[in-house]
This record gives C-alpha cells, structure tokens and sequence, in this order.
C-alpha cells in the first residue's frame, strides 16, 4: 500500500476526560484504527472504545442530516424530514429569539453532555459562551452527579477542588469512589506505575475491580455511608495522633473557638474587652489568653504562642462568662461517635481495615488522592466531599509534591462568557432559591428542577431547550417524569451522533460530526505537570459523512442567527481560537504545523497557601464553614444515613464499565461482543435468598417501578448490595441484539426506577449509586 493510501496522524482522543494521546491510521480516507502514542503524556495506552473509533464513525444508525418533526410529540411517529442546515438554524433561532422576547432568556434552558465521558470538550468553553451571551442562567449539565462536589464542595474547606494528585511522589495514594480503569485510562497507567516504585494503594469502592486488586487495603463501603467511614478513619488518626498538629493549628480555622450555647463562631464584639465584629477568637494555651483573628487581614492579632485544639474554654464575655470549644475539638467529637466498630456496623468495612487505613495514610505521607462519581450521587453528598477534604488536609499532604496540588496553568484568555450575561441572571437559575451555595449558583441546574419548571411553572415556565448531546432519559434520574417534560416543551432543538431516546423528543435534532471528523483543541492534558504544558491541535481525521458538523461550528453559526455575531467573532472560529489561545503566545497556525502539539514550560509553586492564605473566607482551611452554616446546614461533616425502607431491602449501586460511556457505544459490534445485555452484580448469598442463578434475567425494582437485567454473580460485593449499569437503550444490528424501550418496564434503564425525591440539600444530587431496591427472578426469559 503506498505512503499516500496510509497515513499515521498524530492527534489525542477525546471521547473522555483522559484525552489519550494516540494516532490514527487513516487508509484510503478511511480511519481504520486508533493506537497509543507512547510519547505522548497520556498515551501509553488506549481503552477498548479508542480502539473501536473506527466502527463509531462508519455506524450505520448515525445522524447524518438535519431533521424536522412533522407529527405531534405524543405520535408513535414523529414524521421526520430532513432539511437543511440553513432551514433548521434559522427555524431555532426565530424560535429561541420569540421564547427570549416573551419570556426573557431564561425561559431557553440548555442540556449539555459531560466532557468527561463524550467528546463535547472540543467546543465546551464555546457553548458555555452561547448560553452566557444567549443570557440563560439555565444548563442542565449533571453537574451535580459528576465533579460539583469534588470540584466545588472541597472549595467550602480548601477554597478549591481538590487539585490534581502527585501520583508520581506520593507515598500513598487514596483512590475513593474513582476506578481509573474504566474512566481515566491515563491516571490508571500513573498509579500504576507509582504502585510499581512502591507507593501504597488504598482504593474505597464497593467492588473489588480495577486497581482496588492490587490494593494494600481495599475497603468495600456500603453505598451511601463513605462519609461515615472518612470520619471514622479520621477519628483514629486524632486518637493517635497520626494528624499534622502545627499544620491544623496555624492553617486551618481549627483552633477557632465555639460558643456552646449558639454553635457559632465566637466573634470579638462579644468579649469583655470588645473588638471587631468581623474577627473571630481563638485560645492561645500558652499565654493562657484570647487572640482575636482578622480574616481581611489573615492574621491574629498577636502572634499566639501556641493554639489550643482541644478543651473547655471559658472567655470573660460582654454579658458574662461564655463556654467555648475549639472548632477541632468538635470535629475530633464528631469523629469520635463513629469508632472503628460502630462504622464497621454502619458502612460494612471491617473495623481493622479502618485502623490499619489510618496507618497508612499517616506513615505513608505525602498522601495523593482522588474522588469521581461514586462519592458524587449520593444525598449526602456535599458532607462527604467535606469528611475528605478534612481527612485528607489531617495528612499535611495539601499542596506539597507527592499530594494533592493546584497546578500551574497554560494561560489563555477566558472564553466563556460571564461577563456576558446581565448581572442579576444568575439569580434566576433553577434551585437556586432552595439551594444558594450549590451548583445553581454558576449556572448549572437539576433536571428534576428543569423538568418542574418545564411541566408546573415553577418558579417560571421553561418553554425551550437547547440540547447539546446530553441524553437526559437515561442519564438522569425520574426519566419518566422527564419524558413528560420534554412532550410538554413548546421547542426543543437537539445535538447528537444518534436519534437518542432524548433527541427523538425534539422538534429539530441536528447531526453532529464524531470526533474523529472535526477538529479539536487541547491546552493542557491534567494528568501531571509534563501533560499540562502540552497544547494540542487535532486535525480532523476523515471527512465527515452526510452533512454532519461539528459542535463548535454550530455553536458560531446559531449564535450569528442569534444576533450575537460581535461576541463570536462574527462566525470566524479560527478567530476566536487564536484569541483564546493569545496569551501563551501559542498561534493556531503554529499549532497546525506542530501535529504533536507544543510544550509551554511550567513551573508549579507549592505550599502557595503560605504565601496567599486559602482562597477560603478566613483565609484558613475551614473544617468548621460558616458559609454552610449560614445557609441551616452543619458546619461541620455531618454523616446522614440514606434511609431504610423494609420493602426494598438492597441498596442499588451502579458503575462504570470499560466498554461504554455512559448512553453510548453499545451499537458498536467490537464492544457489544463483549458485553451484550445489560447485568446487575449482587454476592451469591443476595442471590441464592431469591433463588436467583448467574445469567438469569431479574427484575429490578424500587419505588419508581422496575426494569430488568441480567444477574452476574460477583463474590466480592458485600451481602445486600447490588451494582446495575446505566445507559442501556441501543441496539446493534450487525450482531442482531436488540435495544431496549427506556421508558418501559420491559426496558433497562436504571434510571427509569431510580427517583429524585431525595437529594443532597446543597447540590440536589440524586441518590443514583445509593438507591434502595429489591432483585425478583423473572419467571420467563423475556
């Protein structure tokens, strides 16, 4: 074959957070195969669904046009026609502009997928732009299911996320509720190679799968109760004093002191010798004295001798004696009420397990951990991410090399729009009223509150949706009621690859390129240091089929229909990406004569909280939150238990597999082969009590209703828990397996039984991994 018929391009995969670098092999314009590029950062391996690129962009059920429904939304045919690209733009935007005009932008929501399991990261900053300038204060992006709390949660005690782990300098590395294996193959390959060198490994997962095998410990916690058993682990380093005291004491807000009466903050207006209201008190035990600690200028007011973390103190006060406690002395108590044997009852992790996990995490520092969905869809959620951020701040490893750190950035300019919204809009996001400090805040809503105000009006009638990708029926819990939503909407227009179960509700859906057919740009690649200095240009790869486009493209196109030309550059993508791009002094020319993209040299600070205080409101890291507490919510990590329910006895899981992302990929034959049908795990004995045998077809059922699966016998799932898998809707006809309905009982949508009715009081994450059920043999094979 000649050097022209077959060619290698360098380039990165996006079709999930780990953006592997890779090269495509492109023979006779056809991709035949995607392979690793070990010189790349992230390339020194790629997972199954890389590798099965090629089948993805050749599917036959592909979108490949735009199409317009003719018929009613409540028609078993939607009578689609295909029109033009011209057609569909300006019917959506006469239609978003008439929406906006009558009932102001906000009556326009929009649905965008996650970039860390689809490929919408090529144009994510740009549709984030549209909906900024648009001024909708309404994105339905899962948000809260997927990294608010790991990503913003944290921020109520370190003022930030939780940084990216120093895999290659820890000395033990802490991976909870994240199996890299199946949704960061890159950071997978890192902490394997730090567990080779001789990092110790603690992996918190209900299953023993991926990385947790090769675990020194592995702590299979019940779904629902991992903040209970971060307390407890925290509570047996405080008893044995394996926590970094000078850290506690000079840079967290521990040693603030608590009125016993009100459980706030004592101020310094209420001493005896007055002060600033603004200032808070602690207790200097080595002059037996009050300091007073002003958080405008991060300082006390004299330098103590030595900060009391734990007693009884009573402060001479403007109106008698008050009786205090440090803030640490309470969460130590806190801490104390879950010992190892009582959260051993609670969370199903072994008493002995939680001890020698203690150990490690002390004697093995510095400590690098990470966190994903399964702490992120709980309704106890946002108390969680807190437990962790506190038990991971005991080690001293905050912003230290082997830790967790904020790294150095390329700099580019900020693209996304804020600026552009009216300034009071964001007030106007859904939830936001019941939940102030939790995603809404940023714009960033709830479907179960979307599909409110979508059907009751609530607090406004939202009567459009922009959908980008995002497949809400079966990536979001309540999907009936969510089905009803979308029949109700006056205009509904939809991106995606497929005619999604989501998409076939919409007035006009619009066929988008795969990400092998458009180009791409990768400013950084997260995983260490060396891979944030990469920035990349991904070429298209083939041409696209039919009149598929890319989302970027869209993005511009609508926005000009729009009338916000002056905002995107007048349409000219190239334009907007050197502006973008700019303050690296990287151009997008060189970056298309750069294939395996340019280094931008970086330099990471630590310990920058020395220098600058935490970006927190006292400048310390907070293990008491007044900004919680001001909102009726613990400041401290409060553990709520989910709730018990004796009809449905078996608490209902679920996790990734490393064939598919999230709603995607199962008509792709070389995956489907492998995993053809839909399963749920659960333990023999959970099984052999329903007289239920590996491979049988059950019943999954909870309050919501029932769907069914497949029943796989895995020995390490702890009696009473069950693990479902999300996403099943697509059927793969070159295999002659079917789809299934994901609105029937007949289906297996998970998220068909899985209800909204709980949820966590400050992000309103659904209880997606912590669920109650039960599992019944189906009498025939369906």
């Amino acid at each position: 074959m000649s050097e022209n018929a077959r060619r290698r391009i360098p380039a990165y995969c996006p079709l999930c957070v780990s953006r592997c670098g890779c090269e495509a092999v492109v023979e006779n314009g056809r991709l035949v195969a995607i392979e690793p590029d070990p010189s790349h950062p992230t390339g020194a391996s790629i997972c199954a669904k890389g590798r099965a690129s090629p089948e993805l962009v050749e599917a036959a059920d592909r979108l490949l046009y735009p199409l317009r429904r003719t018929r009613p939304k409540g028609d078993a045919d939607p009578g689609w026609r295909r029109i033009g690209w011209g057609e569909a733009l300006d019917e959506t935007a006469t239609a978003l502009r008439r929406i906006a005009a009558e009932s102001g932008p906000e009556a326009v929501a929009f649905a965008v997928t996650t970039a860390a399991g689809t490929a919408i990261s090529d144009a994510g900053p740009w549709v984030n732009r549209l909906i900024n300038a648009f001024g909708s204060p309404n994105n339905c992006n899962a948000n809260e299911i997927c990294a608010w709390h790991r990503d913003s949660a944290s921020s109520f005690t370190t003022g930030a996320g939780i940084g990216t782990p120093d895999y290659e300098r820890a000395g033990c590395i802490l991976l909870w509720g994240f199996n890299p294996s199946t949704s960061w193959l890159a950071a997978a390959s890192a902490v394997a190679g730090a567990r080779a060198r001789g990092a110790r490994l603690v992996v918190v997962d209900p299953r023993r799968v991926g990385l947790a095998v090769k675990a020194d410990q592995w702590l299979p916690v019940r779904p629902g109760t991992d903040g209970a058993l971060a307390l407890s682990i925290a509570g047996e380093m405080i008893a044995r004093g394996w926590y970094d005291a000078p850290f506690v004491r000079d840079w967290t807000n521990g040693p603030f002191l608590v009125r016993d009466d009100t459980g706030g903050l004592l101020r310094a207006d209420e001493l005896a010798a007055g002060g600033d209201g603004d200032c808070v008190v602690a207790w200097d035990e080595g002059r037996g004295t009050a300091v007073r600690y002003d958080p405008r200028t991060r300082r006390y007011d004299e330098a103590p001798a030595r900060l009391a973390l734990f007693g009884a103190v009573t402060v001479a006060g403007r109106d008698g004696p008050i009786a205090c406690r440090p803030a640490f002395d309470h969460f130590a108590a806190l801490c104390r009420g879950i010992p190892p044997d009582e959260a051993a009852r609670v969370t199903g992790v072994a008493a002995a397990a939680i001890r020698e996990t203690a150990h490690l995490l002390w004697h093995h520092r510095p400590v690098a951990y990470f966190t994903w969905t399964g702490l992120e869809q709980h309704a106890n959620a946002t108390q969680t991410a807190r437990a962790h951020s506190i038990l991971h701040a005991l080690t001293g490893s905050v912003d230290v090399p082997g830790g967790n750190v904020q790294l150095a950035q390329v700099p580019v300019n900020d693209v996304l729009g804020v600026d552009l919204r009216p300034s009071d809009q964001w007030r106007k996001a859904l939830g936001w009223n019941q939940r102030p400090l939790g995603p809404a805040a940023a714009g960033s809503v709830t479907s179960d509150d979307l599909y409110r105000a979508i059907q009751d009006g609530q607090p406004y009638r939202v009567r459009g949706l922009v959908g980008f990708g995002a497949n809400l029926l079966l990536s979001h819990a309540d999907a009936a009621n969510g089905a009803a939503a979308l029949r109700s909407l006056e205009f509904h227009v939809q991106t995606d690859l497929y005619l999604t179960p989501t998409a076939s509700f919409a007035d006009i859906v619009l066929p988008i390129a795969s990400a092998w057919e458009r180009e791409g740009l990768s400013v950084g690649f997260r995983l260490d240091q060396s891979a944030n200095e990469r920035v990349q240009f991904r070429p298209a790869i083939v041409a696209p089929r039919g009149e598929a486009r890319s989302d970027i493209d869209l993005v511009f196109d609508l926005a000009v229909r729009l009338g916000l030309g002056e905002h995107f550059w007048h349409g000219d993508v190239a334009a907007a990406l050197d502006h973008y791009l700019a303050p690296s002094g990287i151009t997008l020319e060189q970056l298309r004569s750069a294939p395996h993209g340019i280094r931008f040299p970086l330099e990471t600070n630590h310990l920058k909280y020395r220098r600058a205080g935490f970006a927190t409101p006292s400048g310390k890291l907070e293990i008491f939150s007044e900004a919680l507490q001001a909102i009726g919510q613990p400041p401290l990590p409060v553990f709520h238990a989910p709730e018990a329910e004796r009809r449905f006895p078996l608490a209902l899981s679920s996790a990734k597999t490393p064939l598919y992302c999230h709603s995607q990929h199962r008509n792709l034959p070389r995956l489907r082969r492998a995993l053809p049908q839909p399963v749920v795990e659960m333990n023999s004995a959970t099984a052999a009590a329903r007289g239920i045998g590996d491979g049988d077809w059950v019943a999954i059922v909870t309050p919501k209703g029932s769907v069914r699966a497949r029943a796989r016998l895995v020995g390490s799932l702890a009696d009473g828990v069950v693990g479902a898998q999300h996403g099943w809707w697509q059927a793969c006809g070159e295999l002659g397996l079917p789809g299934y309905d994901p609105l029937s009982a007949d289906g297996a949508n998970i998220n068909l039984v899985i209800g909204a009715e709980t949820f966590d009081p400050v992000s309103g994450a659904a209880p997606h991994r912590s669920y109650r059920c039960e599992i019944e043999k189906l009498a025939a094979v369906p």
